[in-house]
């Protein structure tokens, strides 16, 4: 028995220095994400999401910024209170206030940085420092939850799910946008590697939602996206816009880019799930 004890220990110490080390990586990936380029190549919007494409969208920008449009859509009724889960430089929260008053709407993060710049970009709206998968908010304490892009880093994706649905007020709505890849891609939170549209409607109904819908918008986010950033130096030297300077370290890192996620994204999901 004092073998298995001390088995467990190790096992559990180490899960936490993973955990750790994971959520650092993913500070560092985000807090640093805005480098000039990616900041040009957004548009100096302050997003830093695949986007939602269609035959009319003209940039990056746009395509960012559909994307929220896109997932509040699927709110119906936009009123009360909503919250912003990891809500990154705050451009998302920033959309929000066209539909909601500052003082309905919460946002959250895990970086202190991102949410200062978020709180200048939407203000008046209330940002605190708070871990997705543990929310810490009173239940029923919000009409609605939106998450962009980023439900499979957390730890886990499921804790966030009960999180989400004990925060919800009955009739409330969790919509996210979401990213499914191959077990090695999501080797650092191997729960959530899930690997089909359907597991995630499984998912998301085990922690008691209904009227659970997953929508697959590959090719409108993600296929989409990575066309449109191997083209976008090419068009933009084309134009008169880019200086050489600038031109070949922008091909090299949309290349980099590219290969880095081409083999790891499978699915990219819009859900929205009710609170009976």
């Amino acid at each position: 028995m004092r073998e298995v004890g001390i088995s467990q220990g190790v096992d559990n110490g180490r899960r936490r220095e993973n955990m750790a080390n994971n959520l650092q990586q993913i500070l560092d990936f985000y807090d640093r994400g805005w480098h000039p380029l990616v900041a040009e190549y957004y548009g100096h919007s302050d997003y830093m999401n695949y986007g939602y494409w269609t035959a009319a969208t003209k940039n990056q920008a746009e395509a960012s910024d559909n994307l929220v449009g896109k997932l509040l859509s699927m709110i119906p009724d936009k009123k009360g209170r909503i919250l912003d889960v990891a809500c990154g430089r705050g451009a998302s929260t920033r959309h929000l206030l066209r539909y909601y008053q500052p003082s309905d709407i919460v946002a959250i993060n895990i970086s202190e940085e991102q949410l200062k710049r978020a709180s200048e970009l939407a203000p008046g709206c209330t940002f605190l420092l708070r871990d997705a998968a543990r929310l810490e908010f009173p239940n029923c304490s919000f009409d609605n939850v939106i998450c962009v892009e980023a439900a499979f880093h957390f730890d886990t994706r499921d804790s966030f799910y009960r999180e989400a649905f004990r925060v919800l007020k009955p009739g409330g709505l969790l919509v996210t946008s979401d990213i499914l890849g191959p077990k090695m891609w999501q080797r650092a939170v191997p729960a959530n590697a899930l690997t089909s549209p359907g597991e995630i409607a499984d998912h998301l109904a085990s922690a008691g939602f209904t009227n659970v819908r997953v929508i697959d918008a590959t090719q409108e986010c993600w296929k989409s996206f990575s066309s449109h950033m191997r083209a976008w130096p090419h068009q933009e030297r084309k134009a008169g816009r880019m200086g050489l300077k600038t031109y070949i370290p922008a091909v090299l890192f949309t290349k980099v880019y590219d290969f880095l996620f081409k083999f790891g994204i499978r699915y990219y999901l819009l859900t929205s799930a009710e609170k009976p």
